[in-house]
């Protein structure tokens, strides 16, 4: 296992970013012929909407995806960089790391399913355990709902 710091002390190192992603399609009938027209805006107040080919559509939704990727990527690096610390420092928990293959050898669908176990030592401090790799949003909400079982628990 891998013992991952949870101290939230400094302010995080993350950059401000902004990454916008809009694409509008549509079909229209043109007003003077009645043809239809295939348009599209990638501005939010479709400002720049115009008439163009099935190509140069899915060539903007291409670019639409590789931004998409990048917001998927922000929200990732925000969720492991800001929220997670801050989570396990409110809650005093230490949060280790675990290779599931190593766990979970003789059944590979349990290595599968493993998202996290939490354990609380004789002192009181409590210990989570999350499988090496997993992606920070889904590590997040595994942290979350283990800590929302622990107090239902206790009540």
């Amino acid at each position: 296992m891998s013992h991952l710091p949870t101290t939230s002390t400094a302010r995080s190192t993350l950059p401000e970013q902004c990454i916008v992603a809009s694409l509008t399609a549509e079909v229209m009938l043109d007003l003077d012929d009645g043809q239809p027209n295939l348009l599209a805006s990638t501005l939010g107040n479709q400002t720049d909407l115009q008439v163009i080919s099935p190509r140069a559509l899915l060539q903007m939704v291409n670019r639409q995806r590789a931004q998409l990727d990048q917001i998927e990527a922000l929200a990732q690096e925000y969720a492991e960089k800001v929220l997670t610390p801050a989570f396990l420092d409110e809650y005093g928990i230490e949060l280790e790391e675990l290779d599931p293959a190593s766990l979970f050898q003789s059944n590979p669908r349990l290595a599968a399913g493993f998202h996290a176990f939490c354990a609380r030592h004789v002192d009181g401090r409590t210990l989570v355990v999350v499988p090496t790799g997993q992606k920070p949003i889904a590590r997040l909400a595994a942290i979350r709902d283990l800590v929302e079982h622990m107090q239902e628990a206790q009540a």
